[in-house]
């Protein structure tokens, strides 16, 4: 399996007009399931990982924007607090 790790960037959005976080991340495909892992690339300090952390609870609905393209996630933190799982969100 080729594991490719591409640059992205996950945003959280409190209204079309007001960006909450923009995190830069790298994102590789695990497994053959189509799950994605995101890892915080520079990694975050202890103060960003906190509102991030606080964001995530509040609500862990995020964009991930990848190759050109923008894709609602809910983001799960995986592992240690440099790593999240992001989720697509289905369309309903």
């Amino acid at each position: 399996m080729d594991q490719q790790e591409k640059a992205a960037h996950l945003e959280r959005w409190a209204n079309p007009h007001t960006c909450l976080a923009r995190v830069p991340v790298r994102v590789t495909d695990v497994g053959d399931t189509g799950e994605r892992e995101a890892v915080f690339s520079p990694p975050l300090d202890q103060d960003a990982r906190d509102d991030l952390d606080q964001l995530i609870q509040a609500d862990p609905c995020f964009i991930l924007r990848l190759d050109g393209s923008a894709v609602e996630v809910r983001a799960e933190a995986h592992g240690d607090l440099g790593r999240l799982r992001p989720a697509a969100v289905l369309e309903r």
